[in-house]
């Protein structure tokens, strides 16, 4: 088990920074500071308020951009290469090449406003 390093516990839904590596609690009363959630601070220190993070109980990216928030989808795949978002399904899953690229061309190259569409406004909770 890896501890939040803002409130020293176990996350209860831990999220995975993946510009920097960091473990963050996400949607979580315990890491609110100033009525914002870690993901939002830890954005806005890391990433100048963007951030790339792997939600771990469910294996879906979520991407925060300012006030914003994006459903990514996920990086791991089944061996058919279909999304198991929440892991209900239970199968094994694996890091798809392919999207990873994506996600990283899209990162490197600054184009999150220019290729998703549908953001959301997150109100801080994050």
């Amino acid at each position: 088990h890896v501890m939040c390093k803002v409130c020293r516990g176990i996350p209860k839904d831990p999220a995975l920074c993946l510009v920097c590596g960091q473990l963050v609690c996400m949607r979580s009363q315990c890491c609110l500071m100033l009525n914002m959630g870690e993901c939002t601070i830890h954005s806005q220190k890391c990433g100048a308020g963007t951030s790339i993070y792997l939600v771990i109980m469910s294996s879906t990216v979520v991407i925060i951009r300012g006030d914003r928030v994006y459903l990514w989808g996920s990086v791991y795949l089944d061996q058919h290469d279909e999304e198991d978002i929440d892991l209900k399904r239970g199968k094994p899953l694996y890091l798809s090449r392919t999207r990873y690229n994506c996600l990283n061309q899209q990162w490197i190259s600054h184009s999150f406003d220019h290729t998703l569409k549908r953001w959301g406004w997150h109100q801080r909770q994050f």
